[in-house]
């Protein structure tokens, strides 16, 4: 709580920090201090202070005029300020390790709960993935569609509890098929594992509704190594 206070009790600090969870890429000083509007090295020392506290860090980069310029990306997890803290990741960890008791079924059980979550939450007018995807978005997800139908997530809303459960992969895999299903698009959903500390990827296996009503299973993409 306290680094959590720390990196956000200055107005300056916060613009700053909450500009790299917006959008990911590195910046220099330079950069920051045109976005924030403030002096080079007032930026200097929000960066700094901001890798101290570990949402962070810092390297040099060649590429630039005269020295390697020092260049800052965002490391940290989600910003979360609960007092008392509130566990919610264990509660997702224990029920699905209960899941996991059902044995054959579990898997199936649980993508069902995520298809149910991904249709309360779908838009029925969304005409592509990325617009399906936009309920999740809104609430901090980062979704990257690929042509193939390949989908990264840069910053999974369930990241902290995917990497002690993986099974919880499936429920978000549910979650983007459920979206999908309420939408003019269509499509099975498959988990494909983790991309890093705060990201997974998944592949989608289009269908499309015929005029009958029924649906047709297209053939699978093929996924970019």
């Amino acid at each position: 709580m306290e680094r959590a206070l720390g990196a956000l009790r200055d107005l300056t600090r916060r613009d700053i920090l909450l500009r790299f969870y917006a959008d990911r890429k590195t910046r220099r000083v330079e950069e920051v201090a045109e976005e924030a509007r403030i002096h080079r090295s007032v930026a200097f020392e929000h960066l700094e202070r901001l890798v101290t506290l570990g949402y962070l860090k810092s390297e040099r980069r060649r590429g630039f005029p005269g020295k390697p310029a020092k260049v800052y990306r965002l490391t940290a997890g989600p910003l979360q300020i609960s007092h008392p803290m509130r566990r919610y990741d264990l509660l997702a960890e224990a029920l699905a390790t209960e899941f996991l008791r059902l044995g054959d079924g579990a898997d199936r059980a649980i993508k069902h709960a995520g298809i149910t979550l991904g249709g309360s939450l779908a838009r029925s007018d969304a005409r592509s993935v990325s617009a399906a995807l936009e309920p999740l978005i809104e609430l901090g997800g980062e979704y990257e569609v690929g042509p193939s139908g390949g989908v990264d997530c840069a910053n999974c809303l369930f990241a902290e509890v995917c990497r002690r459960t993986p099974v919880i992969c499936t429920f978000h895999a549910g979650t983007i098929e459920g979206l999908l299903d309420r939408s003019t698009v269509m499509g099975s959903v498959e988990a494909l594992g983790h991309r890093g500390p705060n990201g997974c990827a998944y592949r989608i296996h289009r269908k499309e509704r015929s005029e009958l009503g029924g649906e047709r299973t297209l053939a699978p993409p093929v996924a970019k190594s």
